[in-house]
């Protein structure tokens, strides 16, 4: 969902009700970071996430929550091409499934800074 929007390619996923009920509301999650980024995403029926192309103001500096959930982390690092000066709060959230995942985006030429 990221990365569609990232790509300015509108979208409607279905099928996410389970997203609810993971470590954090996944849904209203996105919602609240994406705009952060300027993006505008709506839900229905608590199961149908939605981009339209719609724009807001992004921050000028947009510091991401990860509700210390470790996809939420690894969905905006890439963002960072777009976005080089986001910040992804509580970056370690990633070692619960991928630990070496900022190395490895190290590797593949991703300027990466530790604070």
């Amino acid at each position: 969902m990221v990365t569609c929007a990232l790509l300015n390619i509108p979208f409607r996923f279905t099928g996410l009700q389970s997203l609810k009920i993971k470590e954090t509301d996944r849904i209203a999650a996105l919602i609240t970071e994406m705009a952060k980024l300027g993006y505008v995403l709506r839900h229905e029926n608590n199961s149908v996430l939605i981009w339209n192309g719609e724009r807001c103001e992004p921050h000028a500096t947009a510091v991401i929550s990860t509700y210390e959930d470790h996809r939420m982390a690894m969905a905006f690092a890439p963002a960072s091409i777009v976005f080089p000066q986001i910040r992804i709060d509580e970056p370690h959230v990633v070692s619960k499934s991928y630990p070496n995942y900022w190395n490895d985006l190290r590797l593949a030429g991703f300027g990466i800074e530790e604070e």
